[in-house]
């Protein structure tokens, strides 16, 4: 299946015409013709699907064939994590987090960090390409950057963890049984959060966790995290 990306499309869309870039792709790359099936998303769980009526580098549209709105996921994975000071290395991690299905990205300016500005739109194309190249019907939110006190005032209420490797008491991640069905894990800069920011999310009702004995960088530290919620998770969904 071929899926493309509209936030407009709706289930009464009867026609549909594709995007000068888009259009250039199906001729030329993906080398698609008339009568010919491809699928549509709004990244909030439509699939529409269309024929293809005409086709050419420059315009292709596809006529209506059939729809299905696909139910949010039943497991929401939240990651709150520092952005790393080289930029590439985050919008990597935000392009894999996209394919595993996480539902939202919030940057955290923390006390070591080193980048303190993101480029959000960046993010976001990156976000969407990843949904495509998984075939998934749910677009992921990136958050704008909030501080890390913000954050922890605003997670109180919620399933929050936050990995840390500060010799304290922590709770393994991969052994840990969780109670809703939306989890929340927050991952510091390449310095680690700082004690003060560990006590206050501790002091706030945010569970301390370790996701393993060895030193990972943010980024791989983001996904292993993220990957490990999701493996229990899917535990929780077989029981």
């Amino acid at each position: 299946m071929t899926l493309f990306f509209d936030p407009l499309i709706k289930e009464s869309t009867k026609k549909f015409i594709f995007s000068r870039e888009e259009s250039k792709h199906l001729a030329k790359v993906i080398r698609k013709v008339p009568g010919d099936i491809i699928s549509v998303t709004n990244g909030k769980g439509l699939e529409w699907k269309g024929v293809l009526s005409f086709v050419s580098p420059q315009k292709t549209i596809a006529s209506f064939k059939t729809f299905k709105q696909h139910p949010p996921k039943k497991y929401q994975i939240h990651l709150a994590i520092a952005p790393t000071k080289n930029n590439s290395r985050m919008e990597w991690l935000i392009e894999k987090l996209s394919e595993l299905g996480v539902s939202t990205i919030t940057p955290l300016l923390c006390d070591h960090s080193e980048r303190k500005i993101i480029k959000k739109e960046r993010f976001e194309k990156i976000i969407i390409s990843g949904l495509k190249q998984s075939q998934q019907f749910h677009l992921p939110k990136v958050n704008k950057i909030v501080s890390f006190k913000n954050f922890v005032f605003a997670s109180k209420k919620q399933e929050t963890y936050i990995a840390h490797c500060e010799e304290s008491p922590k709770e393994k991640l991969d052994t840990i049984s969780f109670r809703g069905t939306s989890q929340t894990i927050m991952i510091g800069p390449e310095g680690d959060f700082s004690h003060r920011e560990i006590k206050e999310a501790v002091m706030a009702g945010i569970k301390a966790v370790s996701i393993g004995s060895q030193r990972f960088r943010t980024e791989t530290a983001g996904l292993f995290a993220c990957h490990t919620i999701f493996l229990k998770q899917h535990e929780t969904t077989k029981l």
